[in-house]
């Protein structure tokens, strides 16, 4: 396994559900990172946290292969891919 840090932005597509467990109301489907467009297939982990005085959701996501983990900061309005966790191939 393969641990690699990003601490890029990137494009993120996000479900927001009206109803149903808080922990799941949010949930990044898509992201675009550079070129590369990745379809997230299972939430491992999601908390929020602070950085300073921002409020930022930590998203753990994996697209069946890799692991993500993603930063949207609450204030700013921006996703970030933090880290990527290869899995083996």
């Amino acid at each position: 396994m393969n641990f690699i840090e990003i601490n890029d932005r990137v494009e993120v597509i996000t479900r927001f559900a009206s109803h149903g467990d808080p922990a799941y109301m949010i949930m990044p489907v898509k992201m675009r990172w550079g070129k590369k467009e990745i379809a997230f297939t299972e939430l491992g982990l999601r908390h929020p946290t602070t950085k300073g005085q921002r409020m930022v959701h930590v998203f753990d996501m994996s697209d069946g292969a890799n692991d993500y983990r993603l930063e949207f900061d609450a204030e700013m309005l921006t996703w970030k891919l933090v880290t990527i966790i290869e899995g083996e191939s």
